[in-house]
């Protein structure tokens, strides 16, 4: 019991003390709360590209934070048409649903269930303008920036004022800023290309 009050034991304890006191002063107030990682942009497989002639959608269709309400009836062609269901999982870049065939769609299907839709504009050449290449993955599959996994056609033409050797080169080179096209046709990436700010001599 001595041995607890003598003054090298208070000592000790007020050291303690000044230290968790300068501790709370010299860091930050969050310094001790875990680091939060910022949000990653998840896969979405692709692996089927196809125009849509139009679209008829229930009353409530609609897509909100990345999910089908209502649902819709994408109409492929004569003989196929595209059921999307409420809680389906999509995303809509085309700016009007009801002109005829101005949109495409990109899926992942399980059968003939959509597991993931992205309903985009397509142009008169039946191509679709798509986020640069950030990598190219086995089975001539290629990661979008925004998370698609699509298909690489047999020839991918790059677009660029100077030459590359390869489609990594030019991903390592120009991938920042450079676009990605898609036929629709061919439901596959067949060419890129660099940025408008790329010159020849740059």
């Amino acid at each position: 019991m001595r041995q607890f009050f003598s003054w090298r034991i208070w000592a000790a304890f007020a050291a303690l003390i000044g230290l968790v006191l300068l501790l709370k002063v010299v860091l930050p107030a969050d310094a001790a709360k875990p680091a939060v990682e910022a949000p990653t942009t998840p896969d979405r497989h692709v692996d089927f590209i196809s125009l849509v002639y139009s679209v008829a959608p229930s009353p409530t269709f609609a897509v909100q934070d990345g999910v089908v309400s209502g649902s819709a009836d994408f109409i492929i062609d004569g003989q196929r048409t595209m059921h999307v269901m409420p809680g389906t999982l999509g995303e809509i870049s085309c700016p009007d649903m009801s002109v005829v065939a101005s949109c495409a769609v990109l899926a992942d299907l399980l059968g003939d269930a959509v597991v993931w839709f992205a309903l985009v504009p397509v142009d008169s050449a039946l191509k679709v303008t798509a986020p640069p290449i950030t990598a190219q993955l086995d089975d001539g599959i290629v990661r979008l920036q925004n998370g698609w996994l699509v298909p690489l056609g047999d020839s991918v033409t790059r677009a660029c004022p100077q030459e590359t050797g390869s489609l990594s080169e030019f991903i390592r080179r120009f991938g920042p800023g450079s676009t990605t096209i898609i036929d629709v046709a061919k439901q596959s990436v067949t060419m890129v290309r660099c940025s408008p700010d790329v010159t020849a001599n740059s």
